[in-house]
């Protein structure tokens, strides 16, 4: 079985690959950043079953580049996993001095930078008896459920990644290929620039609940992308 997963730099995108190894699975493991050297030292842990690619997904030409190394390297994918994302301001509110181009900043990561890595992978899932993509998503990309008075480019960015995993869904249902939306809960993680004291669930558990929800329960193709907590708990769009 082979994995992919992004931004396994830290946090759960590091939990994710620790525990698909776990699993079994051989594990592309795709960090951001060189200097985080957590998931070099997983990857020793796990001769022969890790590789570890460093990856921008708001860059097109970083993205074609891990392909071309993912598509040499493994036969298919059978779980695709968009975990890496970015948080942008979480304060400014309307009538505030709006910085527009850190807003577009967030969005091509959290939503282009998404379906970049889908679009340059889809065949390579398709080639899978799997034919599973993850998406972490957030309940602040629900539109129905909104309470934010701020984090444009936060909310909007996944709103915008649950648009683009219907689209997705869409166009690769009559393939097999089943699309989760994945909320993973209010993590303690480094997004912020230092630990989320605040959080209810470790970066493990989030893990280990995506992981549950997306191989473990029963999935098909729908109509549209399933939008669940790391729970299982279906969230609104």
């Amino acid at each position: 079985m082979y994995a992919l997963v992004t931004g396994a730099d830290h946090g759960v995108g590091l939990s994710l690959a620790a525990q698909l190894a776990q699993r079994g699975y051989y594990v592309t493991a795709c960090r951001y950043d060189e200097k985080e050297t957590a998931i070099d030292e997983l990857a020793a842990a796990y001769p022969g079953q890790m590789q570890v690619i460093t990856l921008d997904i708001g860059s097109d030409e970083s993205v074609r580049e891990m392909a071309r190394k993912v598509l040499e390297s493994t036969p298919c994918l059978d779980l695709l996993i968009n975990d890496a994302g970015i948080l942008g301001d979480m304060t400014k509110t309307v009538g505030d001095d709006l910085n527009y181009d850190e807003m577009l900043s967030v969005i091509n990561v959290n939503a282009l930078g998404t379906l970049r890595v889908t679009n340059a992978l889809s065949e390579h899932v398709c080639r899978s008896t799997q034919k599973l993509i993850v998406n972490i998503s957030s309940e602040a990309g629900s539109i129905q459920d909104c309470w934010r008075e701020g984090w444009f480019g936060y909310c909007m960015s996944k709103a915008a990644n649950n648009m683009q995993a219907a689209i997705v869904q869409n166009a690769l249902r009559s393939r097999g290929v089943c699309v989760l939306q994945i909320h993973p809960g209010h993590v303690a993680t480094y997004m912020r620039g230092h630990l989320d004291t605040t959080a209810s669930i470790t970066a493990e558990e989030s893990a280990a609940g995506i992981l549950r929800v997306a191989l473990d329960l029963p999935h098909a193709p729908s109509q549209i992308p399933v939008f669940l907590d790391y729970e299982g708990k279906e969230l609104n769009y």
